[in-house]
């Protein structure tokens, strides 16, 4: 035996010891795969749903509940970090689309928004730096503003019971709030700096929406927006031409063309975009 060797006994229990730690370790592993796994088969039938979203497409209301089911199922009494963000992020994209498509009874819109806006939160702990998840929640925050005014209206109707007190079952009720979890959303939107076209897009669009009430930095970075869109060419120009011809706030025609003025020949691109554009929309 070499000198300073365990005896064999010692050996051998440290040897069970070490097996069993890898045993547990490697059952925990097969486990951990087999309940994502099963997650991911569960949430299966959502997926062509979001494709078709995601190319601009208008699923039917069956489909769209058939997904949204599939989803919180996937995501029922999951815990820990055993399911896939995704699947929570999948899950607020079709519960806004369904909010967004109840233009007759915002109470329920409002309702779909607090539960798409719960999902969201749960991607969001998961995968915080998500700029696509912080501007899913800029959007929801836009949205209930909309549906709210929209209960309000239809709340005053001769004939019609209200429908839900704001602030209730519906998440922020006012609008000072939704504005503010709207702001802090767009902050994290920036910070993540996804690139992607369409989220350069929708924070620009976010941004021009309530420039005036942006801290300088963020309204900084918002201007920013402007030269990146034009990075992807012909479609970022036409991106600039929709914001100017339909423009979020009031301020959206002049901050586009101030920026781009240090460019001539991307001003003079961006002009004639714009003119034809505009032609095109005279009767």
């Amino acid at each position: 035996m070499a000198a300073g060797s365990p005896p064999g006994p010692a050996r051998s229990g440290a040897s069970l010891v070490s097996a069993a730690a890898i045993l547990a370790l490697g059952l925990g592993l097969f486990f951990a795969a087999g309940s994502r796994a099963w997650v991911a088969l569960e949430a299966r039938p959502a997926g062509p749903l979001v494709l078709a979203l995601g190319r601009g497409q208008a699923p039917d209301a069956a489909t769209l509940s058939e997904g949204i089911a599939a989803l919180e199922a996937a995501t029922a009494g999951a815990g820990g970090n055993r399911v896939d963000p995704a699947a929570y992020g999948n899950l607020a994209l079709l519960r806004l689309e369904q909010a967004r498509r109840e233009a007759s009874r915002p109470d329920l819109a409002l309702s779909e928004i607090g539960a798409g806006v719960s999902a969201q939160r749960a991607a969001l702990e998961r995968a915080p730096a998500s700029g696509s998840g912080w501007a899913r929640l800029v959007y929801a925050e836009q949205l209930r503003g909309e549906k709210l005014r929209a209960q309000q209206a239809w709340a005053l109707e001769p004939g019609l019971e209200p429908g839900l007190e704001p602030g209730t079952e519906s998440g922020p009720g006012t609008g000072a709030e939704a504005d503010a979890a709207a702001l802090e959303a767009l902050e994290m939107a920036f910070l993540t700096r996804d690139l992607s076209f369409s989220l350069v897009r929708f924070r620009l669009a976010a941004s021009l929406a309530r420039y005036p009430d942006l801290p300088s930095w963020l309204q900084g970075l918002a201007r920013a927006e402007v030269l990146e869109l034009t990075r992807y060419g012909g479609r970022g120009l036409e991106a600039l031409v929709d914001l100017s011809v339909s423009p979020p706030g009031p301020e959206s025609a002049a901050l586009i063309d101030a920026e781009l003025a240090d460019d001539p020949a991307l001003q003079a691109n961006f002009a004639r975009r714009l003119e034809r554009r505009q032609r095109f929309r005279r009767p």
